[in-house]
């Protein structure tokens, strides 16, 4: 039986999210803009903590969760598919 732990760990929002990261660092896009740009909330620093809540809760214990429309528009900043962008992530996790 699978834990609950094992099951948020590698749900498919922390995959991309992971997937997102690796490529930012490879093609040396900052990560800060590129999230904001995306995700377009507030400023820089609201749409990157809201980033990072994807994978890691915060100090409450909440998650974010990745629209679609969030997963495409990072894939397509890369020049991927969403479907290599998970591939990559799971080699990342």
């Amino acid at each position: 039986m699978v834990s609950k732990y094992m099951e948020d760990t590698m749900s498919v929002d922390t995959v991309f999210a992971a997937a997102v990261e690796k490529l930012a660092q490879e093609q040396n896009k900052e990560l800060k803009e590129l999230v904001h740009n995306t995700m377009k909330l507030s400023t820089p620093d609201v749409s990157l903590r809201e980033f990072k809540r994807i994978y890691r809760p915060d100090k409450q214990g909440r998650h974010r969760s990745l629209t679609l429309r969030e997963a495409y528009e990072f894939s397509r900043a890369f020049g991927k598919t969403i479907d290599e962008m998970i591939a990559l992530g799971l080699l990342e996790c």
